[in-house]
């Protein structure tokens, strides 16, 4: 299977900057993020620790054996005896390594933006949740109050001095070498480090076949090639999500879709300017709009009215709902679940059997391929 990659870098081809606000329009979340990742103490105030009991983690498997040395990219810790009190940093994807095991932090961060695929029931049983965000500069006395003994920051740590004030609080799981790693991977890192190495590889395999079974359900897929593309309008441009090597390709090929050879063209840059939106050509054009307005300007270009797969009807058109960005429209009204944030960053064994599902029986129902 195809692996779905969950990427440090990010994929974006805009400046960082204008990118977060970019997808954050698309998702409806104001940015707060002041850049300032390597500042000690400047992260915003946490809420109050629940005074409902928390529980941690299921029995140990016995084949992780400790003191166990994490090596990263930045630096190394060790682990003298297996962890108990977890705080979690990051993307969506350090969470939901933890939600797949039954395993509650007792920090973590205010995801924005909300993502479908969250159990609510097991968030709620986390000792603190920090008024921060992924956005916000790294809360390191927010952490150390809550007495955790690993903390979970995979893709998060910029900054060498930043590994080393989370190491002075408690050892560091991260990547060993800086860059990218498969979900798969990330699952099994997390799994391991906990002694849950076992359990780990069952949740990447229950993944790998629910995303089999939908592709099998779908056999319109098979070797068709697609384009899905965020217009995020004038300010920020219309961006090209299916780039080669990317989650969002990654996602589709899983699905039984080819890969298209225009993703190519859009590695080093992936806003589409207007001269170019015959790129966008492939068996099934899907764009995600941040608006209506967005839309209908769009709809209204002649350049993009001639491209075949909106002249043949091969055009899947999604309008975030404004005020609610876990919604998107399609062009019957109807209301559909938001994956794009799965789909540029969130990649996981959590995340994907639920984004599928959506992609296939939300996205394109109905869809009609040449």
């Amino acid at each position: 299977m195809t692996s779905s990659i969950f990427r440090r870098g990010r994929r974006w081809r805009l400046t960082p900057a204008i990118a977060l606000a970019a997808l954050l329009a698309l998702t409806g979340c104001a940015s707060t993020d002041t850049g300032a990742r390597n500042e000690p103490t400047t992260g915003p105030a946490s809420s109050e620790p629940s005074s409902e009991p928390v529980g941690l983690l299921p029995a140990a498997e016995g084949t992780t054996t400790y003191p166990l040395t994490l090596t990263t990219w930045a630096g190394e810790s060790t682990l003298q005896k297996r962890p108990e009190r977890i705080a979690v940093v990051g993307m969506s994807p350090n969470m939901d390594a933890l939600q797949s095991l039954n395993v509650t932090p007792v920090y973590a961060l205010t995801e924005d933006p909300v993502v479908g695929w969250r159990d609510n029931a097991w968030a709620q049983k986390i000792e603190k949740v920090d008024t921060a965000t992924r956005k916000d500069a790294i809360n390191f006395e927010g952490i150390a109050a809550t007495n955790p003994d690993l903390i979970v920051a995979v893709g998060t740590i910029v900054e060498k001095p930043d590994f080393q004030k989370l190491a002075d609080i408690a050892p560091v799981l991260e990547t060993e070498k800086e860059g990218e790693i498969p979900w798969q991977d990330l699952q099994r890192l997390v799994g391991k480090t906990l002694d849950l190495g076992a359990a780990a590889d069952k949740v990447v395999t229950s993944a790998e076949q629910t995303i089999a079974e939908v592709a099998t359900a779908h056999p319109q897929f098979a070797g068709k090639t697609i384009t899905i593309a965020n217009d995020y309008g004038p300010q920020y441009g219309l961006s090209y999500y299916t780039v080669a090597g990317s989650i969002t390709e990654g996602v589709m090929t899983n699905l039984g879709f080819t890969a298209n050879p225009n993703a190519k063209k859009f590695v080093d840059e992936d806003v589409v300017p207007d001269e170019n939106l015959g790129l966008l050509d492939a068996d099934l054009l899907v764009v995600v709009y941040s608006s209506e307005a967005i839309r209908k300007a769009r709809e209204a270009k002649p350049l993009f009215k001639a491209l075949k797969p909106v002249t043949e009807g091969r055009y899947v058109a999604l309008t975030l709902v404004e005020g609610d960005p876990t919604k998107l429209t399609n062009a019957a009204g109807q209301q559909v679940e938001n994956v794009t944030w799965m789909l540029r960053m969130g990649a996981s064994a959590t995340s994907l059997p639920w984004g599928v599902k959506v992609i296939a029986d939300q996205w394109l129902a109905g869809a009609k391929l040449s």
